[in-house]
Formats: structure tokens, sequence, C-alpha cells
């Protein structure tokens, strides 16, 4: 007599091959694949900072006692930009107490590129508003070469970046 039992091996074998085939095959009958990794060359992309943290970038590039390649990461103009920020920080320094500044927002981001608002005040007169932007360069928020001109021109010195 010819048995019609499968063997048990061979049914554990179909068994896998089965629960395998459903694991790759979808709700809707089709196969599923990995997903891709992102391709290497894209761009890093920091989110964008808020006013606190663009108003700490700022004091950190006008403090002239902190270190020169901590404030010239934050420049656009890199290291050819710290000449112009120390004679800003000086002449801040310098300034009555009765002078203060703030970085305000709304924080608008446009692509790599995101503006806020410079507020700089003296006691006794209405405030003045600048509009400062950062630029997104390898991952960090650099200020730009135009908003250390305008910080400069605040300090009423020329821009030189």
């Amino acid at each position: 007599m010819i048995s019609t039992r499968k063997k048990p091996v061979a049914r554990l074998a179909a068994a896998a091959f089965a629960l395998a085939a459903t694991a790759l095959v979808g709700t809707f009958g089709t196969v599923a694949t990995p997903a891709a990794a992102a391709p290497i060359g894209t761009p890093m992309r920091a989110e964008a900072p808020g006013v606190g943290e663009l108003k700490a970038k700022l004091q950190l590039v006008l403090n002239t006692g902190a270190s020169r390649s901590a404030r010239a990461a934050e420049l656009e103009a890199g290291d050819a930009g710290i000449g112009l920020v120390n004679q800003v920080g000086t002449v801040m320094a310098a300034a009555p107490p009765s002078f203060r500044w703030d970085v305000l927002g709304p924080v608008s981001v446009s692509g790599n590129q995101l503006t806020a608002q410079l507020k700089t005040s003296i006691d006794g007169y209405d405030p003045w508003f600048f509009e400062i932007s950062w630029k997104q360069i390898d991952g960090t928020w650099k200020l730009t070469r135009e908003a250390e001109c305008t910080v400069a021109s605040v300090a009423m010195l020329p821009c030189t970046v």
C-alpha cells in the first residue's frame, strides 16, 4: 500500500516556505521591498533655530573674548569676518548701559536662508529694527555677510566683508 501522508520534514519545509512568502507579499498581493536610504550626497538640513538660539549665536559672534574659531564657525564669511565683528564687539562693549539689543521673531525661513529682527534701543528713544539673516551651510545656520554689515552699521562702522 502506498502512503498518501506527507513526511513531517516535508510539511515543515512547506510551512516555512509559505510563512516566508506571506511575509514578503503585502496585503494587496504586492511584494514588499526594503526602504531605500537617502543618497549620500543629500545636504544636511538643520531645523531652523528659534530667537533664543539666534541671539546666543549673535552674542557668541560679538564676544571678543570667545574662541576665534568658534566665532568664525558662526559666520558665512568665516575667519575673514572676524575683524569686523571684533570692531563691532568692541564698540558695543563701550556703549552706554542704556544701549540694549535683542533678536526678535518671527523667524522666517526660505530655503537655506532665514531672517529675524534685530532690535536696538537706547533709553529715551524709540527702538530701531533691522532685518538680519542666517544662511544654512553644511547643516549650520551662519550669520550672512549682509547681516554682518547690518550689525556693523548699527555700530556706525563701515562694512569690510
